[in-house]
């Protein structure tokens, strides 16, 4: 055999038995580890909070128109004043509005008398015509209130009429 080959076999043979040869075991935490890859199981993914609920939609708002209660009507105010009785039984009312109906009519005050026996005078000295068709006038208080008659003092011209109308 040659020389060259017996060395080369020598070389080469040297390094296939140092490969093959196993690596000293390393220690852990007092346990021999010979294989440093993780044969444990994965951890678990971690649980994905809960989607947040959906906003609550609103209910849409109940579309009604509110109703005027015609408390009385007049083509005349006689001596400066007429009054309305109101009966118990028509409800409670927020707001009264005087109406134009034809004419001209110049109301001075109104006075509302309410069903617990107080009252509400209202000054106006304002003119109902087909310029200003209507007046409006807030009741006191922060609820509806029952009301027991409504006075209304002023004059108007000879053809001319209004309505007194609550809601």
């Amino acid at each position: 055999m040659n020389i060259k080959a017996l060395i080369t076999l020598v070389v080469l043979g040297s390094s296939s038995v140092a490969m093959a040869r196993p690596v000293a075991p390393s220690y852990q935490g007092g346990i021999i580890v010979r294989d440093h890859r993780d044969h444990r199981a994965p951890a678990p993914l971690p649980t994905p909070a809960p989607a947040p609920l959906p906003a609550p939609v609103p209910a849409p708002a109940p579309s009604f128109v509110p109703l005027w209660v015609t408390l009385g009507a007049e083509s005349r105010i006689v001596d400066g004043e007429m009054a309305f009785r109101v009966k118990p039984t028509m409800g409670r009312f927020t707001s009264l509005q005087l109406q134009s109906s034809s004419g001209k009519s110049l109301i001075y005050r109104v006075l509302i008398q309410f069903s617990n026996g107080k009252t509400q005078a209202v000054e106006l000295n304002q003119y109902l015509n087909a310029s200003n068709r209507k007046i409006m006038i807030d009741l006191d208080g922060e609820w509806a209130r029952s009301i027991a008659k409504v006075t209304v003092v002023g004059r108007n011209a000879r053809n001319s009429s209004y309505s007194v109308l609550a809601i």
